[in-house]
């Protein structure tokens, strides 16, 4: 795809703005159910790092996924407050991706829209749709469909590699 069929794909695209670490995400406001705080979860037993663990929320089952983990940077202090996007993937299934700070929903602009650049790391091209250039930085925008495969065949992969140790 090139530059100017994606600018035109997101012309009209409202993004909710996260934050994870120091680094700004978006995620396509259609694909947002809600936004939770401090949501209580179950953990899962041979889970990988990715998988938080379960959450409930009201009655809809769903896995929380950190995208911290996925991304590579270091886990969120101890006691420290986050925000669970809660998010439906093309499949119907909800998931919640947690982030430590809930910005502001922005409609995307087309002339601060940029391809992916060739230099972001490995993990962040792979989920990354584009970039958003900002007054203080970049927005990377994330395709939850590409987070979602990326994080769910390693949490699969884990628990099989454990079923077979024991």
């Amino acid at each position: 795809m090139n530059g100017l069929v994606a600018v035109q794909e997101h012309a009209h695209t409202e993004l909710l703005t996260c934050r994870v670490g120091d680094q700004w995400i978006g995620f396509h406001v259609q694909q947002v159910r809600e936004v939770v705080t401090n949501q209580e979860r179950t953990q899962m037993p041979l889970s990988s790092d990715a998988v938080l663990g379960l959450i409930n929320l009201r009655g809809r089952v769903m896995t929380e996924l950190d995208v911290r983990k996925v991304v590579g940077l270091p886990e969120r202090a101890a006691g420290k407050s986050y925000h669970v996007a809660i998010i439906e993937s093309s499949s119907g299934e909800d998931f919640g991706l947690t982030v430590d700070e809930v910005g502001e929903v922005m409609l995307l602009n087309p002339d601060h829209y940029e391809p992916t650049p060739r230099s972001l790391d490995a993990v962040w091209k792979e989920v990354s749709e584009g970039v958003l250039k900002l007054e203080d930085g970049v927005l990377v925008l994330v395709n939850v469909e590409r987070f979602i495969a990326l994080t769910i065949p390693r949490a699969e992969q884990g628990v099989s590699d454990a079923a077979v140790l024991h």
